[in-house]
């Protein structure tokens, strides 16, 4: 019986572990829910994750949400066959650095930098955005960038493969992109050194990159 895996277009905790899933090979089933509809807030669904939260997964009747946990799930439950599979290759140091890097990711790009932007440009109801916090958060997102970047060793975070690391990071750079696209006045593309960008290309070569891309972000 396939894993299923529960999704919401553009969260970018339930993108990176589709990444996973798709980089390890491992079968699911996807469901997609819908924001817009409210689907994570049905009972159906807050039968399964009472936090009704994306992503979720189900494995052979064991629930399990949360991003983090899951990507470790994963890469335990679902043993690597070739080590360029693997989320957390190498030694004990080499993993903990990619679990440091992937919680440096959420407590300050994510949670300290693009996050007051995107409340202040979305969530405030029409009401004009507080500049002063979306200039200090902009800054935020210049420091990680800058500090993601000298994070790289060789072609990825860790390495000549990608790895939890690198799908915690490649959502996070997206939003930079796509809330440029939105807002052209954010600038936020400029803030992103080159050895990052380059990164970033990498990541959109994958095989299954264009598979996990949200759609409403096309055109």
């Amino acid at each position: 019986m396939a894993l299923v895996f529960y999704h919401g277009h553009g969260s970018p905790y339930a993108w990176r572990v589709w990444l996973a899933l798709e980089h390890k090979r491992i079968p699911y089933e996807l469901k997609v829910l819908s924001f817009a509809d409210g689907d994570t807030k049905k009972p159906e669904f807050v039968a399964i994750n009472p936090r009704h939260h994306v992503p979720t997964i189900v494995d052979e009747g064991f629930t399990l949400w949360e991003s983090g946990a899951i990507l470790e799930y994963l890469e335990e439950r679902f043993p690597p066959k070739d080590a360029a599979e693997s989320l957390y290759p190498g030694d004990a140091r080499a993993r903990a650095r990619i679990r440091r890097l992937g919680r440096e990711i959420e407590s300050y790009l994510d949670q300290e930098g693009l996050d007051p932007i995107v409340m202040e440009h979305f969530f405030k109801d029409g009401a004009a955005p507080d500049d002063a916090r979306v200039a200090k958060a902009r800054e935020r997102v210049k420091e990680e960038l800058a500090y993601f970047s000298r994070e790289l060793r060789g072609k990825f975070l860790a390495g000549d493969t990608p790895t939890a690391a690198d799908f915690v990071l490649y959502p996070e750079y997206a939003y930079v992109k796509r809330l440029t696209s939105r807002k052209p006045e954010l600038a936020l593309t400029e803030l992103v050194p080159a050895p990052l960008a380059q990164w970033g290309k990498r990541i959109e070569a994958l095989p299954y990159y264009d598979k996990t891309y949200p759609p409403h972000w096309r055109g």
